[in-house]
């Protein structure tokens, strides 16, 4: 194993892998069930907004065990955002957006946690806090995804196909 993945602690790693196959999953299941759109040099990418807008009002009235405590965190402490400012790169805070609705910005923090994961520069060694809070926005983003694979039909057949 890679020095690079060592530095996660075991629960680490699985917390991260499950989280990152999960996304992953959901975006193959999204693009698969034409909830897909055109990116901007013509690639196919999942549309969440479009998904967002299709189940509101069943994410809305979801009750799953722990559905409503993670999308509760999610919205009230939504991941920061890498920025570039003056070639220094800072984390600003990340807010809703105008006329951003409950259910897209709650599927825009989830792929921001991804982001941050994948991209943003989230690394072992910071404050303990942030290992917290990075941990935290994992499980909920997990749970939430977990929760919503049963709010639309083609979605979840797509996601139940053996690869």
């Amino acid at each position: 194993m890679p020095d690079y993945v060592r530095l996660f602690k075991p629960e680490d790693r699985e917390r991260v892998f499950h989280f990152l196959a999960l996304f992953a999953r959901w975006e193959c299941a999204l693009k698969r069930s034409n909830f897909a759109k055109r990116g901007p040099y013509g690639q196919a990418d999942a549309d969440w907004n479009q998904l967002a807008d299709t189940v509101a009002t069943r994410l809305a009235a979801l009750d799953t065990p722990g559905y409503a405590a993670a999308r509760d965190y999610l919205l009230a402490n939504p991941p920061r955002r890498q920025c570039l400012e003056n070639r220094q790169i800072r984390w600003r805070e990340n807010p809703r957006r105008a006329n951003e609705s409950d259910a897209r910005y709650l599927f825009r923090v989830i792929r921001d946690v991804r982001n941050n994961l994948f991209h943003g520069g989230k690394y072992q060694g910071g404050p303990v806090e942030e290992l917290a809070r990075d941990r935290q926005l994992i499980d909920s983003a997990t749970t939430v995804l977990e929760a919503c694979v049963n709010l639309e039909g083609r979605i979840r057949q797509v996601f139940d196909e053996v690869p």
